[in-house]
């Protein structure tokens, strides 16, 4: 009888530790203060392209929640034209159209910093590492973590990849170079407008994971095609 006590005891013990378990790692329900649909152009070689997303707000800032996907025309689609959809180009042209097809509709393009610049639209840019910082913040990022580099800020990665929840729904797109293109499915990679240093060709950008809670603060050449997501003060 003592001994079955005993059991139940250590059964009850090693529940209560499993419960305490899944209660740490618990996601917590963070959402957007308001939401809304953005409308409007960006001009390109004397075009108007239209230009349509949604956006959520966190704190002053309302935040693009789809990956940039501008269609430059399909004759201009070149990694020499800094903007790109990620693709494997050793597959036969039929299958490569299939997956830029999917990929743009997934991941959107990928573009480098100077392309993203120009094809931002008016009251929007690209978000600074200050700005990416208050929206990790908002995620529930402790301060010491704000500022470290690498990964960081579990399970902040996890929040900002929702589709509902915090609405962010960043993306695993990958990167690209003129070299070809890199952890498409895998990892996401996000400009920021800051860069490491005054006149520095480096500039920080965020990485995601579709493995992990956490979110890295990194740096990047301004040549590389990143993800890009657009940011402005709430009104």
């Amino acid at each position: 009888m003592k001994r079955r006590f005993i059991a139940i005891v250590i059964g009850l013990l090693t529940l209560s530790w499993a419960c305490s378990d899944d209660d740490d790692n618990q996601i917590p329900v963070i959402e957007p203060e308001a939401q809304g649909v953005f409308k409007g152009v960006v001009e390109y070689e004397d075009e108007e392209l239209e230009i349509e997303f949604p956006w959520v707000r966190y704190g002053n800032l309302e935040w693009m929640t789809t990956n940039l996907n501008i269609d430059i025309s399909v004759d201009r689609w070149s990694t020499s034209n800094g903007c790109e959809i990620s693709h494997d180009p050793d597959r036969n042209p039929i299958d490569m159209e299939i997956e830029k097809k999917q990929n743009y509709e997934t991941f959107g393009c990928l573009y480098t910093y100077e392309k993203a610049s120009i094809l931002c639209p008016e009251g929007w840019r690209i978000p600074t590492d200050e700005d990416w910082q208050s929206l990790e913040k908002a995620m529930g990022m402790s301060n010491s973590d704000l500022n470290a580099t690498d990964w960081r800020g579990n399970p902040v990665g996890t929040l900002l990849q929702e589709e509902e929840g915090s609405m962010i729904n960043l993306r695993t797109g990958g990167m690209g170079d003129n070299d070809g293109f890199y952890f498409t499915y895998v990892y996401g990679f996000y400009w920021t407008a800051t860069p490491e240093a005054e006149e520095s060709n480096l500039h920080y950008c965020r990485q995601i994971s579709y493995n992990s809670g956490k979110i890295a603060r990194l740096t990047i050449d301004k040549g590389k095609m990143l993800s890009v997501r657009f940011v402005r003060d709430a009104k």
